[in-house]
């Protein structure tokens, strides 16, 4: 199941066009209990508005998760590695 939500994961970034999809790195955590966790780390193209992505990825992947799974996002923690120069 962890690869299932981790596809779910990486589609939701990849929906981001501020983020650097060639250096970015996610990792879940699926519990017994219908839990998850999500971390994702990233780097962004410089001038992102990095607060408002960072919250809309967290949005859009908690309830893309919920949808399309059984599982509940407890949390996803978004980490911002760079910004990146064009």
């Amino acid at each position: 199941m962890e690869a299932t939500l981790l596809t779910i994961v990486m589609m939701c970034v990849q929906e981001q066009r501020d983020v650097v999809l060639d250096d970015c790195e996610a990792l879940v955590i699926a519990g017994q209990d219908g839990r998850c966790r999500v971390l994702v780390k990233l780097s962004l193209h410089y001038g992102a508005p990095v607060m408002a992505v960072c919250r809309q990825l967290q949005r859009q992947i908690a309830e893309e998760i919920a949808t399309m799974t059984p599982y509940v996002a407890e949390a996803v923690d978004v980490v911002v590695k760079r910004l990146a120069m064009p």
